[in-house]
């Protein structure tokens, strides 16, 4: 057996790219392909203390349109959705700075150039050491799903279906 590891922040599109299996994060994973959902990913607005420490403080979604923020290239428009009880809204925030991987715009974060939306299981280490704070905590973010994506039951692999099994038992009962 043989498994090669393609960790990138890219839609893949596996029958093209002979991919057996993808672990995705969205909130609509691609129709033609069977999604088996694993856990939810809830996500949380972080920044360094020194940024914090040295701009406008953010007491409400708008607030963030005077920041910096660290946005995800390939979501296109920077429009960030908050609820909190039943009132919902959607910033379109500022940009200066984007990236392709959440680690990259995590340690941006750390670095003091502005504001990312993170997934919670990625940051909260930093945040609980105080090297992040949680910027609107109040609110919350949207919450995608992790899925794992393959193009057909049919021709799965005994070694590819043994890892759907391991992962979908490891995951069991995060929903």
């Amino acid at each position: 057996m043989i498994i090669d590891i393609d960790a990138q922040d890219r839609a893949v599109d596996l029958v093209t790219e002979r991919v057996d299996l993808a672990i995705r994060t969205a909130s609509n994973p691609d129709p033609s392909l069977i999604g088996r959902p694993l856990a939810p990913c809830e996500s949380m607005l972080v920044a360094s203390p020194a940024y914090l420490a040295s701009r406008a403080p953010i007491n409400s979604p708008e607030d963030l349109r005077e920041h910096a923020c660290l946005g995800y290239k390939n979501f296109g428009r920077h429009e960030w959705h908050f609820t909190k009880g039943h009132e919902k809204q959607s910033i379109e925030v500022n940009c200066p700075i984007t990236g392709n991987e959440a680690t990259v715009l995590l340690h941006g974060s750390l670095a003091g150039m502005g504001i990312s939306m993170q997934p919670t299981y990625l940051v909260e280490e930093w945040v609980e050491k105080g090297e992040l704070e949680v910027v609107l905590p109040q609110w919350q973010l949207n919450t995608l799903t992790i899925y794992l994506l393959y193009a057909s039951r049919k021709h799965l692999s005994r070694p590819v279906r043994a890892l759907i099994d391991f992962l979908v038992g490891y995951f069991d009962g995060k929903f």
